[in-house]
């Protein structure tokens, strides 16, 4: 389980352009659900799921996960819990251009002490369930944007990572996309994943377990359901 308690991140704190970007985040994500976050852009909803992920610092209030504050941990055991724990789907696809569809897949795996050629069919696997089988060898730049952001998607997941951080994930698909990711988004919870998703529509709320509606940094606290 993923708790937040009154977690608050601050910019430029005490400077003239102070942007208080979330507010007394109380979040509750249990084990093995969806739990979307929806919110207009620039809500606080990308800042909230990076402090999650430990890619950010809360200015203040606690994380805990599994009922451990992990929230004053050091960054080389952050660092460690994100490569171990964590799937990264970001909003800004992020593909490297120079490497192919099946490439970019395997990217995660260079910060592990595995050998990359023993997971070639596990991230080929990933790319057939996404649809994209006849696709692994081509450059990015030959990929629709539904497309590359179902490689995204692949990349996230091929580290089998207990919890998935999806921001905004599908802000720049297609339908035939949309549903890809959607059905592999279910099959994942089935498989006991913890999932936190980011949408600036409504259109991902049939999908979870949990809603949360956020507005101008703040969590509507009635909004869970």
């Amino acid at each position: 389980m993923i708790e937040t308690v009154n977690l608050k991140k601050i910019y430029n704190q005490g400077k003239r352009f102070q942007v208080e970007a979330v507010i007394d985040a109380n979040v509750v994500a249990e084990n093995g659900e969806i739990t979307v976050f929806v919110g207009p852009s620039g809500c606080g909803k990308t800042t909230l799921m990076s402090m999650v992920g430990q890619l950010l610092t809360p200015t203040k209030g606690r994380i805990l996960i599994d009922n451990e504050d992990i929230t004053s941990y050091s960054d080389g055991w952050k660092a460690v819990f994100r490569r171990e724990n964590v799937g990264f789907i970001f909003q800004h696809i992020n593909l490297l251009p120079n490497l192919n569809a099946l490439e970019n897949v395997m990217i995660p795996l260079m910060s592990h002490n595995v050998n990359p050629d023993e997971f070639r069919d596990p991230a080929l696997q990933l790319l057939e369930v996404l649809g994209l089988a006849e696709r692994a060898y081509f450059g990015v730049e030959q990929l629709s944007g539904g497309q590359q952001q179902r490689v995204a998607v692949a990349r996230a997941l091929i580290t089998k990572p207990n919890i998935i951080i999806a921001d905004e994930p599908l802000t720049f698909v297609d339908k035939e996309s949309a549903k890809a990711i959607t059905d592999y988004f279910g099959k994942l919870r089935d498989d006991g994943k913890t999932m936190l998703i980011s949408s600036h529509v409504s259109n991902l709320t049939e999908l979870a377990d949990k809603t949360y509606l956020m507005k101008n940094g703040r969590i509507d606290e009635s909004s869970a359901g």
